[in-house]
């Protein structure tokens, strides 16, 4: 049902032009009069509009691989080329919004029906109309909605011919759900009052556009966008373009209508817009090429001055690298209270979670404070990466998503040189997607989707983290110069367009050909279509022939599931790069390895005293070498004098790798074993994260099994010659990495219960809980709040958790607050527990966006995994109707919780489980597949390793 605003509040002037007869001139997209012949048509038909106006949010939208057919992608016989979107929000009382979307569309292939999107929006069918080249109506014989694909069909009784241009009008209204997807809404208590404040602003990644307004909701469809928008007094919007002009309403004096610039071109799931009382912080950088401003709830202002320092710096950092200047006059950035991922980068209003665009330096960990940076830049990246070079279909996202990664991490290394957080970027990458990818569930970075709730899945590791990885891999292999003016080459020549993965590499060839970097008789699509198009990575296997002084190298798919077997179809060209020496500085590839030379032997020198392959993990992949090739490794690493002679990244990868092949059984736990030995004089941060990454699954497949403690007082064995440079709490300590090697290290030392560790968290605790207004009087050590919080929590009883749940609610810091969100869930305290997990469904006590974080806390804590389980269970049907429409969320709570299960009984529990509940795991289907898989992986480590690799950790 529409609700109307008077006609003088509306944009009535264009629209009494049209009920008078007013055409079209589809040269220019404009409205121009013509003759009045069809004066009472037009008014028959019009006469029963109500005035509406539109918001709209920017996301995604579409359904399939343009490579292939589905039911669900729309047919090719229009093409949008504007849209004007008149929308009219309602807050507080009735949560809703009404609007007019009038869509100037090409026909392309004949046909008798218009089809595009619309999803969850209440249709005036009486009233859709479309005008022909002429501005005559032309004849609509039905209108209806398929809401099991999302679509909408225009019929008519002639057919639309190709070539010919049409305006197709569409009266539509909606609710304002707290979905987090759509037109959806947020609040927030404004402090000065106590009163709620609400707001309304869009998500429309990956299809959700369809739920604002209706449209082509695919990213191929890009079309400018004219919006207007009608609001309450006293209220504010914003959307992807400037603001032009406000209008009052004289017959209805509380409301307004804001009109904004028309947009570039642009897919539907960059649209965005929002309706609320923020202010606003703007730079005063001396950028003028660009306006810049954080849009925030006013009580968080004094939080907004770290981006609107980094975001015009990291935007002209982009204009340089990529070599073309950002399109748009302003660039907002606004902080959302509720928000369902991290950020979005619509254009010209990129959206954030409060947690990743505000944060106070002075209390803020140097954590934080690199995520902001590194969230922002992610998101700016796409300025280029998405939205002004837009992927066709779905399939490609990790042309945005990777891309956005890769140039995120270089951003932040630009502004902030001296944390050299690129190299621990890189390495915490690489330990990420080894892990996921080496599942046979896993997918192909570029994969093909269909269905909507397809989409959703892919927006993981594969895409953003093994993306970012292989652009990082193709840079060491063709250099610099070479990478960075490909790239150029790409954007300008699909700029305000679409593109495909072949595009790049086309790019990419032309500019290594030109410059030489690449064998004239290889291309890049060649080389990079076996990393993108087939699932998972190789490891290279190294076998030596010390007798006769050769090297045999060969490849394979690497599975940590060994009753899978191994998929010797599967191979890659790999770059290879290796050294006997100490020049580990050679990342360009000398030679490949790939499916046609797939068991190459070369010579090697008898008197090596080891080779080592893949310089500065420059390339994704595993390096498997013969026993004696690793324990010549092992006596280098073991002294103190020689182990640095190995660079930290290669170590890093020795760690990661060799016990990988052990968890498999590649590799003897005892040479594993042997080679962590070295950590006792290992001063850098990343061999130390690489090997907590390498033994957690160990500690996972223990707990909970008598062999545990074993395992834990190896830790604590391990543990104690570096904990005893960071032992103290309030020791000070400065630099990026410094701080989060003590971090890490303390957690660890706490997790495996060393008493010093222990007992300080409890004693900094207690002694806070007896502080005098210890909101403003934190005096625990910022860096190490989240360690702290926790372990006082596992040791504390009701006081300490009620203490920090007031915490929570009086805090005024996004990053403190989900801090302490995770650190309520490690008590030990099983009831609390129960509490705390009913709560997380409840969003007037903890936001919807923060449920998962809730339940993960208290699933990955010993005594709540249990509890979590069970509350899993019981719960499942409200979970999922809680989470809707968002299937791939409920597969995260099966994941975390099957992950950690390790038996047969087990399994055949939560496949039980899952099977029950298959109706509330739609949209979920390929993290369960990878929940299945894992605990396999787990069963079969569990019946090889659990009683035997004790044997290995006494020292």
């Amino acid at each position: 049902m529409f609700l109307s605003l008077p006609a003088s509040c509306s944009r009535s002037v264009r629209v009494h032009k049209l009920i008078d007869g007013i055409g079209i001139n589809f040269s220019s997209d404009s409205i121009v009069t013509r003759s009045p012949s069809n004066q009472n048509m037009l008014r028959m038909k019009f006469v029963g509009f109500k005035m509406i106006f539109i918001i709209a949010l920017s996301l995604m939208g579409s359904v399939v691989n343009s490579k292939e057919t589905s039911e669900f992608k729309l047919p090719p016989n229009f093409n949008p080329t504007r849209y004007e979107l008149d929308i009219n929000t309602y807050l507080e009382d009735k949560f809703m919004f009404e609007g007019l979307a009038t869509i100037f569309v090409t026909c392309i292939e004949a046909t008798n029906t218009i089809v595009l999107h619309s999803n969850s929006l209440n249709i005036d069918n009486e009233s859709v109309s479309v005008i022909d080249t002429f501005g005559f109506l032309f004849p609509v014989n039905s209108t209806y909605s398929d809401p099991n694909k999302d679509l909408m069909y225009v019929s008519s009784t002639e057919k639309f011919k190709p070539g010919d241009k049409y305006v197709l009008t569409i009266p539509f209204s909606g609710n304002i759900t707290d979905q987090l997807a759509g037109y959806y809404k947020s609040s927030y208590v404004d402090k000065e009052s106590n009163q709620t404040r609400w707001l309304a602003v869009t998500q429309f990644e990956p299809a959700d556009a369809r739920r604002a307004f209706p449209c082509f909701d695919e990213p191929e469809y890009k079309a400018t966008f004219k919006i207007f928008l009608g609001h309450k007094k006293g209220l504010t919007s914003i959307s992807n373009m400037k603001f032009m002009k406000q209008i009052n309403c004289s017959l209805k004096p509380d409301y307004v209508i804001d009109e904004f610039e028309e947009s570039v071109p642009m897919s539907t799931y960059l649209v965005a817009y929002m309706v609320s009382d923020f202010v606003y912080t703007e730079t005063n950088s001396g950028y003028d090429q660009v306006k810049f401003r954080i849009i925030s709830r006013k009580d968080a202002v004094n939080q907004t001055k770290f981006a609107i320092n980094v975001g015009p710096k990291v935007l002209k950092y982009y204009e340089d690298y990529f070599d073309e200047k950002f399109p748009l006059q302003k660039q907002d950035m606004a902080a959302i209270p509720d928000f369902s991922a991290g950020a979005m980068e619509n254009w010209g209003l990129v959206t954030y979670r409060e947690t990743e665009l505000l944060i106070d330096p002075d209390v803020a960990t140097i954590y934080n404070v690199h995520g902001v940076a590194e969230v922002i830049a992610h998101e700016l990246a796409h300025q280029w990466f998405g939205n002004l070079v837009t992927m066709k279909w779905w399939t490609d996202l990790w042309l945005n998503e990777g891309f956005a990664t890769y140039v995120a991490a270089r951003g932040v290394d630009y502004l902030y040189p001296e944390w050299n957080s690129f190299q621990v970027e890189t390495v915490q990458n690489f330990l990420r997607v080894l892990d996921l990818d080496s599942l046979q569930s896993s997918h192909p970075v570029s994969v093909a989707v269909g269905h909507p709730d397809e989409i959703a899945q892919i927006f993981d590791t594969i895409s953003y983290t093994k993306g970012s990885y292989l652009l990082h891999m193709m840079n060491t292999f063709l250099g610099e110069d070479t990478f960075k003016q490909g790239i150029r080459n790409y954007i300008h020549k699909h700029k305000f367009a679409n593109a495909e993965q072949d595009d790049l590499w086309s790019s990419l060839t032309e500019e290594a050909h030109r410059q030489g970097t690449l064998d004239k008789n290889l291309t890049v699509k060649q080389i990079m279509d076996t990393w993108t198009l087939q699932t998972g990575y190789p490891v290279l296997n190294v076998v030596r022939n010390y007798s006769a002084g050769t090297v045999t190298l060969s490849q394979e798919r690497y599975l940590t599931n060994k009753s899978n077997g191994t998929n010797n179809k599967s191979c890659w060209w790999i770059p290879i790069t290796m050294t006997t020496s100490k020049d580990f500085n050679q990342t360009n590839a000398k030679s490949w390895l790939n499916c046609e030379n797939n068991n190459l032997t070369t010579p090697l020198a008898k008197d090596n005293e080891w080779v080592i392959y893949n310089m500065q993990i420059a390339g994704l992949y595993r390096v498997l070498y013969d026993t004696r090739n690793w324990m010549s490794i092992i006596s280098t690493l073991n002294d103190p004098t020689k182990y640095e002679t190995i660079p930290m990244l290669n170590r890093v990868q020795l760690i990661f790798d060799s016990l990988s092949f052990s968890q498999v059984g590649d590799l003897d736990y005892e040479i594993t074993f042997q080679l962590l030995k070295y950590l006792k004089h290992e001063k850098e941060y990343a061999p130390w994260l690489a090997a907590f990454h390498g033994l957690a699954p160990i500690n996972n497949l223990l707990k909970r099994t008598p062999n545990h403690a074993m395992f834990q007082n190896y830790m604590q064995r391990m543990l104690s010659s570096v904990y005893s440079k960071f032992g103290n709490m309030n020791g000070q300590t400065e630099g990026f990495e410094k701080i989060n090697f003590k971090n890490i290290v303390t957690a660890e030392a706490c997790g495996h219960q060393i008493k010093n560790c222990t007992q300080q968290a409890l004693d900094l605790f207690r002694k806070w809980m007896k502080t005098i207004d210890p909101d403003n009087n934190n005096i625990l050590p910022i860096e190490l709040k989240p360690v702290i919080y926790c372990q006082a929590l596992k040791c504390g009883g009701v006081d300490e958790w009620n203490f920090l749940w007031e915490r929570y609610q009086r805090s005024n810091l996004g990053h403190e607050k989900e801090s302490i969100l995770y650190a309520l869930g490690c008590s030990s305290r099983k009831l609390l527990l129960q509490r705390y997990l009913n709560w997380s469904l409840d969003k007037s006590i903890i936001r919807k966006q923060d449920a998962y974080t809730v339940f993960y806390s208290v699933a990955k804590n010993d005594a709540g995994f249990s509890v979590a389980k069970d509350f899993l269970y019981r719960k499942i049907a409200d979970i999922s109707k809680y989470y809707r429409p968002r299937g791939d969320h409920v597969g995260r709570y099966v994941n975390v919780i099957g992950s950690q299960m390790k038996t047969k009984e087990e399994l055949g529990e939560i496949q039980t489980f899952i099977d029950i509940s298959s109706g509330h795991l739609k949209g979920a289907d390929l993290v369960i597949n990878q929940t299945i898989e894992t605990i396999k992986r787990n069963t079969e480590w569990t019946s090889k390793f659990s009683n035997t690799i004790v044997n290995y950790m006494v020292q």
